[in-house]
């Protein structure tokens, strides 16, 4: 069962609701982190990995979502930018390490 934060009356309550969010948001994050492979092996070159305004329009659209959910906006970049960083350097090792068995 699950509860809004209003119908949450205990901690225990509270803590269950918060250890079901997490489990969710890692399963979400595994299927974002799938695509994120997906992309890495379309791409040829590990100076695709960077774009901008790719990174421009993620961080757009997220922070308007998060005005939306009334959330910090700041922490929500931060987060976002460690995620955009770290899938970044993911995809050049990857494309790299493709690149360089493809010359072996």
């Amino acid at each position: 069962m699950t509860r809004t934060p209003a119908e949450a009356r205990t901690r225990e309550e509270v803590r269950a609701e918060i250890d079901r969010l997490d489990r969710e948001l890692v399963r979400l994050l595994g299927e974002r982190f799938g695509f994120i492979r997906r992309m890495a092996e379309i791409k040829s070159d590990p100076s695709e990995a960077y774009l901008q305004e790719r990174v421009d329009a993620v961080l757009a659209n997220v922070l308007a979502e998060a005005r939306k959910e009334g959330l910090d906006e700041a922490l929500v970049e931060k987060l976002w930018r460690l995620l955009i960083d770290w899938n970044v350097e993911f995809e050049r090792r990857e494309i790299a390490g493709r690149r360089k068995q493809d010359r072996t």
